[in-house]
């Protein structure tokens, strides 16, 4: 028989070498670092067109709610602080619910006693996603947790020194709105001059009332009182540092504590007087009350706007619009979008 020659070259075996595995790596390792910063972006355009939709609806909701009662709810409801009416009832949300496709939990609650009552307790902790934002760092399924605030100007009413209805900033106390000194009885001396009260209504769209006891301190707007237009008052907010707080199990969306329900503008007085020449707007949008200034506080400790969307946040307005409002916004047109009655001020030293 004769004997098949073979070469050499017959016995190589086809391969790869380490230059060209080492080229193919970096070839891929380079694709995927261009895709990567894509798909992220993706991700994130997701995110954020989730929690623009959540807004509207949340919006549309509390415009339905208003249509419905003629009036807007209270950020949130308490008792007069006698021990029998029981202390903190709810906050906006439960009004809203009906509008929100939570009828079945709606009439669940039982209005006549506080949230952490037994019979409400476990109501508040229900996880409602269309009340949290995909960008809450703070978000813990299960817990009641809440994004989105309601606009509530310069501060809140609380009860101060046995005086109720007493307007205080978020970390200023005492608003003394008219500049004459007196701060919570609001007194004018009979000169024309406008309250501390009536300022401060002016300046906010949502307010705490009494829900119990024989103080009713009311305090609330209807569609026709937006003088101002719905179009340019601002009803909510994003705000990622509010809602359920893990070191506060009664921290949820139903706590009427107005660091929890609304968010506010800085206080545009200097030294916390807001007498003639000591108005400033740029105070409105500055500081630890600035616009994502909050970020990286404590929940429940930045009552302002913060999102993590890059360069502001996502505000609804009254006529059901979402826009994203900078960061930077100038603070006289942030206080005048938070105000449903900003022409009124004309005339004060507060004039818009």
């Amino acid at each position: 028989m004769r004997e098949i020659q073979r070469t050499d070259s017959s016995l190589l075996r086809s391969g790869y070498t380490i230059l060209e595995l080492l080229v193919v790596t970096a070839v891929i390792s380079i694709m995927i670092a261009l895709a990567l910063p894509a798909v992220q972006s993706a991700r994130n355009s997701a995110r954020q067109m989730q929690c623009l939709n959540n807004m509207r609806n949340v919006t549309l909701g509390i415009l339905q709610s208003t249509d419905s009662a003629n009036r807007f709810p209270a950020c949130g409801y308490f008792g007069d602080g006698t021990p029998a009416t029981g202390g903190s009832y709810r906050s906006w949300v439960v009004a809203t619910l009906p509008y929100l496709d939570q009828a079945n939990l709606y009439n669940q609650w039982d209005v006549e006693v506080n949230y952490k009552n037994p019979v409400n307790a476990p109501l508040a902790k229900t996880h409602i996603p269309v009340l949290i934002c995909p960008d809450d760092i703070s978000e813990v399924p299960g817990q009641g947790n809440l994004t989105y605030v309601v606009s509530s100007g310069v501060g809140f009413s609380a009860q101060i020194s046995g005086i109720h209805d007493c307007p205080v900033g978020p970390s200023s106390g005492k608003l003394d709105l008219n500049g004459n000194g007196i701060s919570c009885n609001s007194s004018t001396e009979g000169d024309g001059t406008p309250s501390d009260r009536e300022l401060f209504f002016q300046m906010g769209l949502f307010f705490n009332e009494t829900w119990k006891g024989e103080i009713r301190a009311k305090r609330h707007y209807t569609m026709a009182g937006l003088t101002d237009g719905a179009s340019n008052t601002m009803l909510i907010s994003e705000n990622i540092r509010t809602g359920y707080n893990p070191e506060n199990s009664a921290s949820n969306w139903a706590s009427p504590n107005p660091y929890l329900t609304s968010f506010y503008i800085g206080n545009p007085c200097r030294n916390g007087s807001c007498s003639e020449g000591n108005v400033d707007y740029n105070l409105a949008n500055s500081g630890s009350s600035a616009i994502n200034a909050g970020i990286a506080k404590p929940e429940g400790s930045a009552p302002y706007p913060n999102s993590l969307h890059k360069g502001g946040v996502n505000v609804g307005y009254c006529d059901g619009h979402i826009q994203f409002l900078s960061e930077n916004i100038d603070g006289k047109v942030y206080a005048a979008l938070a105000s449903p009655q900003g022409a009124a001020l004309t005339g004060t030293p507060l004039e818009q």
